[in-house]
């Protein structure tokens, strides 16, 4: 799972592109998809998504109707839905009647639901002292100061915990913001690119278009990146198929595998939306002021680059690999690994 988290550090570097808001996206989507990975490998917990968190987050600050909560996360009613029986069928929410309106119901966090929550600001805790070590006690503070200035400038609610649970009320500044200054930047864009001409797109879409490749990308690679189901992924590429923006092609060497590729007028968008970007980077500039912007945009760099550092040094692959190998030979033999490394070949073909 780690290999996932470091592989995705490099997509996401290699089409957002360098600047601000390319490095907070990558340094929001590292701490989410790092927290999730310990979640798992913690043996608690099996079959949780990224697609998760923002659903857990806006159901931690109170029951909420399914149609509300589609609204609030800027969704849609059919992938809410999906995500909410998801959601009921691993016991972290429950359904009731809504006193209110009886032809709805409220979804609420179980008690699962709400210890799920406080393992993860426990794991957020951890993330953020990494962080501190990075950059220094000083230079993050400096930078939380900064980010909950412009949650506020920019009209971004903070979330109001109301469970008794205090590790749950009491999350990580930095880690919960992030998230979602990530998501009011990435609403941004797809806005400023509807005002292009670029149409129906929401602030979901960006993780997956910014996989998808001119060569192709199986789904199944993208869903491993991400951290979601790849039906989730199956669903927002045949979204971004009947807007036009990919292309999707059953794969001539395993006919099971979909191949997702950019259409020109999706490389045209990724070309527009780094435009859009910079034009952002104007906007974020102006309402901090240049003191304040340096603080934000030097911070996130120097991160982005220990980040880097720590998760894309090629000079340690070689050895990891031959590790490995010398591990799978030694437990599924000679003709196991064999057959092991055809199946690679074949799931991760044209990628």
């Amino acid at each position: 799972m780690k290999d996932d988290t470091h592989k995705s550090i490099r997509n996401f570097r290699d089409t957002v592109g360098r600047g601000l808001v390319g490095h907070l996206m990558v340094i929001a989507h590292f701490v989410q998809k790092s927290t999730l990975d310990s979640l798992l490998e913690s043996g608690k917990y099996q079959k949780l998504s990224l697609a998760y968190a923002s659903y857990m987050g806006a159901l931690a600050e109170g029951p909420c109707t399914p149609g509300a909560l589609a609204a609030k996360l800027d969704t849609s009613k059919q992938a809410c839905s999906k995500i909410i029986r998801e959601l009921e069928s691993l016991g972290l929410t429950s359904r009731s009647a809504n006193p209110e309106d009886s032809r709805s119901s409220l979804i609420t966090l179980t008690g699962q639901g709400q210890q799920l929550l406080q393992d993860g600001m426990q794991v957020a805790n951890r993330i953020q002292a990494e962080l501190a070590d990075a950059v220094g006690e000083e230079a993050l503070r400096d930078l939380d100061r900064v980010i909950d200035g412009l949650r506020i400038e920019l009209g971004i609610p903070q979330p109001d915990y109301t469970f008794a649970n205090a590790a749950i009320r009491r999350a990580p500044r930095l880690n919960a913001l992030l998230p979602l200054l990530n998501d009011a930047l990435r609403l941004r864009l797809a806005t400023a690119l509807a005002g292009r001409g670029f149409a129906g797109l929401k602030s979901s879409f960006g993780q997956v278009l910014g996989l998808a490749a001119r060569e192709g990308r199986h789904i199944q690679y993208m869903a491993s990146i991400l951290g979601v189901s790849k039906q989730s992924v199956a669903a927002t590429v045949a979204e971004l198929d009947t807007l036009g923006y990919v292309v999707r092609e059953t794969d001539p060497a395993d006919r099971r595998q979909v191949i997702v590729r950019l259409s020109p007028r999706g490389e045209e968008l990724i070309r527009s939306s780094i435009d859009c970007a910079r034009e952002l980077e104007t906007e974020l500039r102006d309402h901090l002021g240049e003191r304040d912007f340096q603080v934000l945009e030097n911070t996130l760099e120097a991160l982005y680059l220990k980040m880097a550092e720590k998760y894309d040094n090629a000079g340690v692959l070689p050895a990891r690999i031959q590790q490995l190998s010398d591990f799978l030979i030694n437990e599924l033999g000679v003709a196991g690994t064999r057959t092991l490394a055809q199946h690679l070949l074949n799931i991760t073909r044209g990628n």
